[in-house]
């Protein structure tokens, strides 16, 4: 590695918040609760994120909406954060056999994954918001 000019180095993470709010501000997607490469959930998430808060503060004052919006999202997004112990080892092996293992596993992929999806992905079902016009 000393002598190489192309090493690159960086640290996977994840945000845990024990709120996503506070005064008139929220947090939502990445800044809220940002689950890591690792999940594959980045995208769902702010989306869910997003569409739980908006239809949260619709009908209610912003204190009781993101109250709601932390209610009924918190445990979707605790459950796709906890992917992250599934992907790791997986993506980024740590001996040459895990290494190999990984490498023929991809190689001999033939279908796509089951319809259903993990139970995390579909740990919440997004409710139906009534039009507030």
């Amino acid at each position: 590695m000393r002598d190489a000019d192309d090493v690159f180095f960086d640290a996977v993470s994840q945000i845990r918040m024990p709120r996503w709010s506070g005064g008139r501000v929220a947090l939502v997607g990445d800044a809220a609760y940002a689950p890591s490469f690792l999940t594959g959930q980045g995208t769902s998430l702010a989306l869910v994120g997003a569409y739980m808060l908006a239809g949260s503060l619709a009908d209610r004052d912003h204190a009781a909406g993101f109250t709601a919006y932390e209610r009924d999202t918190r445990k979707f997004v605790t459950a796709n954060q906890g992917l992250v112990g599934e992907g790791g080892a997986t993506l980024f092996p740590t001996t040459e056999q895990a290494l190999e293992q990984r490498n023929s596993s991809l190689r001999s992929l033939g279908t796509m994954p089951p319809p259903e999806g993990r139970p995390a992905h579909t740990a919440l079902t997004l409710p139906e918001f009534a039009p507030t016009i």
